[in-house]
């Protein structure tokens, strides 16, 4: 197998275990009322003391701001989390958990801890914290990789189509 094999079939594997991993969070989350999504958003805002801007939340979630409005607007009106406005910008605003967000977090995060302690022993004595570091720096390489096969085309150069 050559290193652009080796490298499709790692990407494949990481994409593979993402999915089953977000399937089997909702799955864990489910009985306890709370989407995968909506806990990644609890786990980020706990551990921000001032809250975050939309905009960190959206590119700590890598979704779509779009998605991030409905996601907060959804957790708003369950009472989870609040808006608030950014001391350092009045432009701005901040979002920001709420004492029945943290309760939710907190009863959930213990759930999620143990999950987790299933999961860890799979990994057979590798470092989790080195694994994580490798992951961040191909999801960091992977836009400018994008850009760069973007330029040169699939297969070669891009070809304008011939129109009659």
């Amino acid at each position: 197998m050559n290193d652009a094999e080796t490298m499709a079939k790692l990407v494949h594997a990481i994409l593979a275990t993402g999915n089953r991993l977000i399937r089997e969070a909702g799955r864990l989350f489910k009985p306890h009322g709370i989407s995968a999504v909506q806990f990644n958003v609890l786990w980020l805002l706990a551990a921000a003391e001032d809250g975050l801007r939309p905009s960190e939340l959206t590119a700590a979630l890598v979704v779509d701001a779009s998605s991030t409005t409905y996601v907060v607007d959804r957790m708003e009106a369950l009472g989870w989390l609040k808006r608030r406005d950014d001391s350092a910008d009045r432009r701005a605003w901040r979002i920001v958990l709420t004492p029945a967000g943290r309760k939710t977090y907190a009863r959930v995060a213990a759930v999620y801890a143990a999950a987790l302690q299933d999961v860890r022993r799979s990994l057979r004595g590798e470092n989790p914290a080195t694994l994580a570091a490798s992951l961040e720096r191909m999801g960091e390489a992977a836009p400018a990789a994008a850009d760069r096969g973007l330029q040169a085309g699939v297969g070669g150069p891009l070809k304008r189509r011939k129109t009659s």
